[in-house]
């Protein structure tokens, strides 16, 4: 972790990032936006690509949010945090998998980016970027 923030806005900053991560990782999907902002711009991975608004997101997750027997892999790697006074940006990757209920296992790595703004209510998340390298090979 490389942290670039003072320390408290730092350590709030990483447990809001974790928690988003853990409550993807354990299907808690009413608490993986509580930390974004209402109006918040999302990039991700899949299409239409880009949700504007939390809710608009949220939406789209039965389309895509993987059916998994048990716990899937959701876990942030090499996050690095970057604050300001009230504003802030953090980036790292995912390793992400699991395995279907066909038994099939799957595993991936994608790139994350988080802006984040502070206000009243403490730090929230203001776009996420979720990309993965396209392989040309």
């Amino acid at each position: 972790m490389d942290n670039k923030a003072s320390g408290g806005d730092s350590n709030e900053i990483q447990q809001i990032l974790e928690r988003w991560a853990e409550t993807t990782r354990i299907g808690q999907l009413d608490e993986v936006l509580k930390n974004h902002a209402s109006d918040a711009l999302i990039y991700d991975v899949l299409p239409p690509m880009k949700y504007e608004g939390a809710d608009t997101y949220r939406r789209s997750w039965g389309d895509w949010h993987p059916d998994t027997p048990s716990d899937g892999q959701f876990e942030l790697q090499d996050l690095a945090i970057t604050a300001g006074n009230d504003v802030a940006f953090a980036h790292g990757f995912i390793q992400c998998g699991g395995t279907a209920p066909n038994g099939k296992v799957f595993s991936d790595l994608v790139r994350a980016t988080f802006c984040l703004r502070k206000s009243g209510d403490g730090w929230k998340i203001q776009h996420q970027h979720i990309s993965k390298p396209l392989n040309l090979k």
